[in-house]
């Protein structure tokens, strides 16, 4: 006969089922835990000495990888910094180059605008003799001042055009060419706006080709020549991380220590940064 009642008898196996789940499981579980106790009791007798110290040394290898890893990432890191840092020197570059144009723009205007004026035709009172020569003097002055002010802006648009012409050399990968170019805008502009930037990028071109004792010229000239530069903090890091290569750590601390007194932000934290890895190499 057909059980009338399915849900009930599925009730009562799924009840049973459960009972017997709830008795036998503690039973398991007591099991596991006896089974896994008898191993790792088992396994710690096991260990000799020779085993245990083994362990201990793969242990500290282990922590060993762990900080060399991290020494990585953070010199990782500070090449980085160092990267975007010359990307922001390359923009300010940049920026100053338009600001120095549209100088050189302004003064190419009043100079152009002097010469109108002087040049127009203006109708004035008739002179006595002892006011001729005062006037006569008085407009030599004026033209001289022309003069000069033309010169300076041609010079100063000279300078630049050179400059350029040596930076692209650079930015080409000429480098040997662009050491020459720098050479000779230095030795026809030695001071002008332009000429902290030169020994700069010359100093910067040597770097690339590992003339250590060549770079280091350059950018120990820089701060004796232009003090008051943007680019002397910058120079003076390139310095200490120059004499940190050649393990010269006196005179790297000295340039690193400039820096970290005498400026703020990245570039302080730079140079602290250069200072507690020579002490962490034990100098």
């Amino acid at each position: 006969m057909r059980n009338k009642h399915p849900l009930k008898n599925k009730e009562k196996v799924l009840t049973k089922s459960v009972a017997f789940a709830t008795d036998f499981l503690p039973f398991t579980f007591a099991v596991l835990i006896g089974l896994f106790s008898n191993i790792v009791s088992a396994e710690i007798p096991a260990m000799t000495l020779h085993e245990r110290v083994t362990y201990l040394e793969l242990r500290a290898q282990s922590q060993n990888k762990l900080q060399a890893d991290l020494s990585y990432q953070f010199n990782d890191i500070q090449r980085q910094i160092r990267e975007l840092t010359g990307q922001i020197e390359e923009h300010d570059f940049k920026l100053n180059q338009i600001q120095d144009r549209q100088r050189d723009l302004y003064r190419d205007i009043e100079y152009r605008l002097s010469n109108l004026s002087s040049s127009g035709s203006v109708k004035l009172a008739p002179l006595k003799d002892n006011e001729v020569k005062p006037l006569a003097d008085a407009t030599n002055a004026n033209d001289a001042d022309i003069t000069n002010n033309g010169s300076k802006t041609q010079n100063t648009s000279l300078a630049r055009r050179e400059f350029e012409r040596a930076f692209q050399l650079v930015r080409s990968k000429k480098y040997k060419a662009s050491i020459l170019a720098f050479k000779a805008f230095l030795k026809n502009h030695p001071a002008t706006s332009y000429s902290a930037n030169a020994r700069y990028w010359m100093g910067q071109v040597y770097l690339v080709q590992n003339s250590l004792d060549n770079a280091a010229e350059q950018f120990a000239l820089l701060t004796s020549e232009f003090p008051n530069s943007t680019k002397t903090a910058n120079a003076m890091l390139k310095l200490g991380d120059i004499y940190v290569k050649q393990k010269k750590w006196t005179s790297a601390k000295a340039y690193y220590n400039r820096v970290a007194e005498n400026y703020t932000g990245a570039k302080q934290q730079l140079a602290k940064n250069g200072l507690q890895k020579i002490r962490e190499a034990g100098y």
